[in-house]
């Protein structure tokens, strides 16, 4: 289905709206910016519902990339619930965030897309906030705290979070 010139969906459809397993495409023109928004997944009653992708980019009308993100996971009436989002904005400092939850942890990390581990176990990083169960860690630019300490903190949970911080670096490569 096609409305007007900028949003198409294709997909499943029950009683007239969208269920199922589908992809939606919207494109919005503001004042200063053009917003392209895709999402491939699951629906119900015209809502994103269960596992899917959102990938929204945000560009000037010159077609320079001001923000893109990616959230992948679970969905539940249009809201994520879990798994990945990154964030890229080209103009903050730092240009990307990196979010993975689930029932049992969070993991957040701002900071730079590359070599995401390597940057905890030596301190380059903006901030990074875990939590699962009663173990919480949250370090940030401007806080004081042991770098020897946080850098044995990351090695007891590397096995852990490698494999967040891998798909993190996945994800921005698609932004």
């Amino acid at each position: 289905m096609t409305w007007g010139k900028s949003k198409t969906y294709k997909g499943n459809w029950v009683a007239g709206k969208r269920s199922g397993q589908g992809t939606y495409k919207v494109v919005t023109r503001g004042e200063d910016s053009i917003t392209e928004l895709k999402y491939d997944g699951f629906w119900k009653n015209d809502k994103k519902e269960g596992k899917g992708e959102l990938l929204i980019r945000e560009t000037s009308l010159t077609g320079e990339m001001q923000e893109a993100r990616i959230q992948t996971g679970t969905f539940s009436k249009e809201q994520w619930i879990t798994g990945y989002e990154v964030r890229h904005i080209t103009v903050a400092d730092p240009p990307y965030s990196f979010v993975y939850k689930d029932s049992n942890m969070s993991l957040k990390i701002l900071g730079d897309a590359g070599n995401i581990l390597d940057g905890l176990k030596v301190g380059y990083f903006f901030s990074f906030t875990y939590q699962k169960g009663k173990v919480y860690k949250d370090v940030g630019v401007g806080d004081e705290f042991s770098q020897k300490q946080f850098s044995s903190f990351i090695k007891s949970v590397e096995k852990e979070i490698k494999p967040h911080i891998n798909q993190f670096e996945k994800l921005a490569q698609k932004l």
